[in-house]
């Protein structure tokens, strides 16, 4: 009987090692997650991007242009008739 008194139990060392296994691995996968977000971001930080307040506010500017050239070549088409009206007198 003393030789099972110095035997650690099994279940015990068996919910050591895979409790250290378990640790090690999360914190691996911690680390492989923090470093792909810090790649993530390095990447991106590297592409030529606006912010979507900045992408809005060009799109609004260019709306506005558009219409206004769209104006404008309408009031040319107009003269132009008038011009060709005159020279055809």
């Amino acid at each position: 009987m003393t030789d099972k008194a110095s035997r650690p139990d099994p279940s015990e060392a068996v919910s050591k090692l895979f409790g250290g296994m378990l640790k090690e691995g999360k914190s691996l996968a911690d680390e492989v997650s923090d470093n792909a977000k810090a790649v993530a971001r390095s990447a991106l930080g590297n592409l030529d991007v606006v912010s979507r307040d900045e992408f809005d506010a060009q799109a609004a500017v260019l709306r506005r242009t558009r219409a206004r050239i769209e104006h404008l070549e309408s009031e040319v088409a107009t003269l132009l008739a008038k011009l060709e009206e005159l020279e055809t007198r």
